[in-house]
């Protein structure tokens, strides 16, 4: 059913460590452990929202209604203009 190619480049890409590893590792390594469990609360923490979304099934509704898809766009470009 799988491929061995797709099989070997899935298993290269899980062992991977992502950003919020190394984040915390260098935290732990240049401020201590409490700051390293600080920092993995707060990478955790950070998956809360798209967690949320995806148990909402906040892509569905966009998909079926134009005019969420197009408040959510909207929002998203107001929020980057407030960042710039």
């Amino acid at each position: 059913m799988f491929s061995t190619e797709f099989l070997i480049t899935s298993l290269v890409v899980v062992l991977i460590p992502g950003a919020g590893v190394i984040y915390t590792v260098s935290t732990g390594l240049f401020l201590g452990w409490r700051a390293s469990i600080a920092a993995a609360f707060g990478c955790t923490a950070g998956i809360i929202p798209h967690l949320s979304a995806s148990i909402l099934g906040l892509s569905a509704i966009l998909h079926m209604s134009a005019l969420a898809f197009q408040a959510v766009k909207y929002a998203g470009a107001a929020y980057l203009l407030y960042l710039a």
